[in-house]
C-alpha cells in the first residue's frame, strides 16, 4: 500500500476567537480533517490526495479579510505522522463508560475497553466529534441491532457497537489506509468475523441489500448533506441516524435536509465547539 503524505498547517489567528473556529470551518471544506490546538495556534492536517489547493488558497484569502493570520506550512511523510501521533496519544475516557486506548496503555478497570493503534486514519478519539459519537453509541444500547459505521476511520465506532452487542456491524471508508487500519483494529479487539469492512463510500450501500437500525456518520457537513438521502434509504423505520463532524451553525442546513428525507431530530449535543445530531426515521 502506497503511503500518502500529509499537509500540515499551523495557523495563529488574531483575534484568536472566533477566528480560529471560522478557520476550522473553512479548512474542513477543503480537505483538512484532523485538528489540534497548540496554545493559541490551530494545527490542521490534510491528506495529500484530499487537499483541494484552490479552495485552501481561497480560504486563506477569506480568513485574512476577517483577521490577522500567520501561517506555517509543511509536508509530513506518513512515518513522521505516525511517530508524532503515537507520542501524543493518550487514552480517551468517555465518562467511565468506554475507554479507547492504544495497545501500549493499561486496560481500564471498568467500562468497555477498545484498543486502537494510533495511525493516520481519522477517528482515534481525540477529536471531540469522535467522543460524541462514542457516547451516542453507548446511549443507543445497540444490543441485537444492525449498525453501519460510515467513514469509519479506525473502526472505533464499529468496534464499540459490536462490543455493545450489535448482531451485525458494517464499517465503510473510502480511504485505503483507514480500511486497512480498521481491519487491523478489529483483530486487536478479537472481533474477526463480527464486523464486515468495505472499501467504498455511500454508493456501496446499494450492494448490501440491507437496512440498519443505526447509522453512524462522523464525516463533515458537505458529505453529510450530499449523502443523507442515501443513508435514509438504508435506515430502518424508526431507525436512528447519528451525525457529527460539523459546527452548531451547520445544524439548520442539516435539519432541513433531514426533514426533506423524512427524518426528525431527537437530540443534539455540543462539545468543544463541535456538534452531534441524532435523527429518527419516521418513514411510516
Amino acid at each position: 500500500m502506497k503511503e500518502s503524505r500529509y499537509f500540515q498547517v499551523s495557523m495563529l489567528c488574531l483575534p484568536v476567537l472566533p477566528a480560529r473556529e471560522v478557520a476550522v470551518a473553512y479548512l474542513s471544506a477543503c480537505g483538512f480533517d484532523m485538528f489540534e490546538e497548540d496554545g493559541d495556534a490551530l494545527v490542521a492536517y490534510a491528506k495529500e490526495d484530499e487537499l483541494v489547493e484552490s479552495e485552501y488558497t481561497a480560504s486563506l484569502i477569506a480568513l485574512r479579510a476577517i483577521a490577522e493570520i500567520r501561517v506555517e506550512e509543511k509536508w509530513m511523510e506518513s512515518e513522521n505522522w505516525n511517530a508524532k501521533w503515537e507520542s501524543n496519544y493518550a487514552p480517551i475516557d468517555v465518562d467511565g463508560k468506554i475507554m479507547m486506548r492504544a495497545p501500549f496503555h493499561a486496560p481500564p478497570s471498568t467500562g468497555l475497553d477498545i484498543i486502537i493503534q494510533p495511525e493516520m486514519s481519522f477517528g482515534t478519539g481525540h477529536h471531540p466529534t469522535t467522543w460524541q459519537m462514542m457516547n451516542a453509541v453507548h446511549g443507543l444500547n445497540p444490543v441485537n441491532q444492525t449498525v453501519l459505521d460510515m467513514g469509519c476511520g479506525t473502526g472505533a465506532l464499529a468496534i464499540a457497537a459490536s462490543k455493545l452487542g450489535a448482531r451485525r456491524v458494517i464499517a465503510i471508508d473510502n480511504d485505503e489506509w483507514s480500511y486497512q487500519n480498521t481491519i487491523e483494529n478489529i483483530q486487536r479487539n478479537d472481533l474477526v468475523g463480527k464486523i464486515e469492512v468495505i472499501h467504498g463510500d455511500a454508493a456501496s450501500l446499494s450492494d448490501l441489500q440491507s437496512t440498519f437500525d443505526t447509522i453512524l456518520a462522523n464525516i463533515n457537513r458537505n458529505i453529510l448533506l450530499r449523502d443523507m438521502a442515501e443513508y435514509t434509504k438504508f435506515l430502518a423505520d424508526k431507525g436512528t441516524l447519528v451525525l457529527s463532524g460539523f459546527f452548531p451553525v451547520d445544524i439548520p442546513l442539516l435539519e432541513k435536509e433531514a426533514h426533506a428525507n423524512g427524518l426528525e431530530r431527537t437530540e443534539s449535543f455540543e462539545r468543544e465547539g463541535w456538534s452531534c445530531l441524532m435523527l429518527v426515521n419516521n418513514a411510516s
